[in-house]
C-alpha cells in the first residue's frame, strides 16, 4: 500500500507539473517576430483592376474556340460549382471540358537537353505535333497583355490549379520557326513569353505559379541565347527582347508575394481541423509560426543576399523544445517538418535570375565591337552580371558560364551557360 501511495503521489505530482507547464505555455504570448509576420501576412493585398488578371486566360488555356465573354461565364460557373460543394474532390475540370476542342501540349523540349537540338533532329515530327495548335499559341501570346495572376478560387486545400504545363507549348514551336528560317518570328514569340513568365514570377499568387514562371523564363532564355548565337550580326533582334531580358528586379526573385498565397493555403487548412483533433494544436500560434517561416525570404538580410547574388541562406526554424511549443506541440512539429521544404526555392529562383542576366549580357555583347570576349564582358552594364558569379569563358572559348546555386529539378548540370554570339 505504501508503494502504491508513492506511485499515486508521483503521478499526481507529474500531472500537476504537466498542467503547470501547459498553462504557462498557453499563456505565453506569440513571439514578437512571429506576431509581426502574421500581421504582415494577414494584411489584405492591394486591390488590382479585374481586367489585368491572367487567371481566366490560363485556366481555360487548353480549349479552342472560347471568346472573352464565354470565358468569363465559364470561369464564373466553375468557381460557383467548386464552392457549392465543400466536400467535393480535390481536383476540378472546367465546364469547357467536352464542350470545346481540347489541345494537348506537344511532347518536345520537356527535359534539360537543348531544345534547339531536339527540334533540329526531328523537324517534321515537331511540326506534326504542333499542327492545330495555332489557337493555343495565340492564347499563350495573349497572356503578355496581363499584369498579374490571382486565382478566382478562394484559398482552400482542394483549390484547383490550371494546367500550367500548357504554357511551355510554344517553346518547341519557336525553335522550329528558327530551324525553318523564320528567326525573327521565333525571337519575337520567345521574348513575349519570357515577359509573361517574369510577370508570373513577380505577380503569381502561389509558390507553384511563381516557380512555373521561373522555369518558363529559364527555358525561354536558354533557347533565346542558342538562337542568337546562330544569327549573323546584321539580323535585327525584335525590340521587345531588350525589355524581356532587362536585368531582373528584386520582386521577381524574392518570392515574397508568392509566399502570401502559401500562407493563405495554410490558413484555410486550419479551419478544416475538427475540434476533437486540436489537442496540443493552437491555431493562432501555429499560423504565426508558419507566417514567420514563409516570410523569411522577405527579411532585409535575405533581400540583400538576393540583391548581391549571394547564395540565400534562410534562418532555421525556431526550436520545437521550447516553452512556446509545450501547449502547441502538434503545430510546432508540423512547422518544423515543413520549414526545410522551402529552403531550396530561393536558390532556384536566383538561378532563374542568373539565366535572364546571362541572356541580357549576350544580347548586349552581340552589339559590341568584337575583341577578347573575356575583356569585353568585364564592361557588361550593371545588372547583367554579379560580383559573386562573374561571367566566365569556357575552356574551348565558345560559351559563357556561371555555377548554379540551386539543385535543378530537370536534370540540368551544375552550371548555367550560353553560347557566345556569332562571330565571338
Amino acid at each position: 500500500m505504501t508503494v502504491l501511495k508513492w506511485i499515486g503521489a508521483l503521478l499526481l505530482g507529474l500531472g500537476v507539473v504537466l498542467l503547470l507547464v501547459l498553462g504557462i505555455s498557453w499563456a505565453l504570448p506569440i513571439p514578437a517576430a512571429e506576431r509581426e509576420a502574421l500581421q504582415a501576412m494577414e494584411t489584405p493585398a492591394t486591390p488590382r483592376p479585374a481586367n489585368g488578371n491572367a487567371f481566366a486566360a490560363v485556366w481555360l488555356l487548353p480549349y479552342d474556340g472560347i471568346d472573352a465573354s464565354a470565358r468569363d461565364a465559364l470561369l464564373a460557373g466553375d468557381v460557383q460549382r467548386f464552392h457549392a460543394d465543400p466536400e467535393g474532390p480535390a481536383s476540378l475540370t472546367s465546364h469547357a471540358d467536352g464542350r470545346f476542342a481540347r489541345v494537348e501540349r506537344a511532347p518536345w523540349c520537356r527535359n534539360a537537353d537543348p531544345c534547339l537540338a531536339q527540334v533540329r533532329a526531328a523537324p517534321d515530327a515537331v511540326a506534326a505535333s504542333h499542327r492545330g495548335h495555332e489557337g493555343l499559341h495565340a492564347r499563350i501570346a495573349e497572356i503578355s497583355r496581363y499584369r498579374y495572376y490571382r486565382s478566382a478560387f478562394e484559398p482552400d486545400p482542394r483549390m484547383p490549379f490550371p494546367e500550367m504545363a500548357q504554357l511551355f507549348d510554344r517553346i518547341s514551336a519557336q525553335a522550329l520557326l528558327h530551324v525553318q528560317g523564320e528567326s525573327g518570328a521565333a525571337l519575337e514569340g520567345l521574348c513575349q513569353d519570357v515577359s509573361s513568365a517574369r510577370m508570373l514570377m513577380a505577380e503569381g499568387d502561389t509558390l507553384l505559379v511563381a516557380m512555373v514562371g521561373g522555369a518558363w523564363a529559364s527555358r525561354g532564355a536558354e533557347l533565346f541565347t542558342d538562337i542568337l548565337a546562330e544569327l549573323p550580326a546584321e539580323v535585327e533582334v525584335p525590340t521587345g527582347c531588350t525589355q524581356a531580358f532587362a536585368p531582373p528586379q528584386l520582386a521577381e526573385l524574392n518570392l515574397c508575394h508568392a509566399m502570401r498565397g502559401e500562407f493563405a493555403f495554410q490558413q484555410a487548412a486550419m479551419t478544416t481541423v475538427p475540434p476533437g483533433q486540436q489537442l496540443f494544436l493552437n491555431q493562432r500560434k501555429t499560423l504565426a509560426r508558419s507566417a514567420w517561416l514563409l516570410s523569411r525570404s522577405c527579411a532585409d538580410d535575405v533581400q540583400a543576399q538576393i540583391r548581391d547574388d549571394r547564395r540565400v541562406t534562410l534562418p532555421p526554424p525556431p526550436p520545437v523544445w521550447t516553452w512556446h511549443c509545450a501547449a502547441n506541440a502538434v503545430g510546432c512539429v508540423l512547422g518544423d517538418i515543413a520549414g526545410p521544404a522551402y529552403d531550396e526555392y530561393p536558390q532556384r529562383m536566383q538561378d532563374v535570375g542568373a539565366q535572364l542576366r546571362m541572356a541580357g549580357a549576350m544580347l548586349w555583347l552581340r552589339g559590341q565591337p568584337q575583341g577578347d570576349a573575356s575583356e569585353v564582358l568585364k564592361a557588361v552594364p550593371e545588372g547583367f552580371a554579379s560580383a559573386q558569379r562573374p561571367l566566365r569563358i569556357s575552356e574551348d572559348g565558345t560559351r559563357v558560364r556561371i555555377p548554379r546555386l540551386g539543385k535543378p529539378r530537370d536534370g540540368s548540370g551544375p552550371e548555367i551557360s550560353a553560347p557566345l554570339p556569332r562571330g565571338w
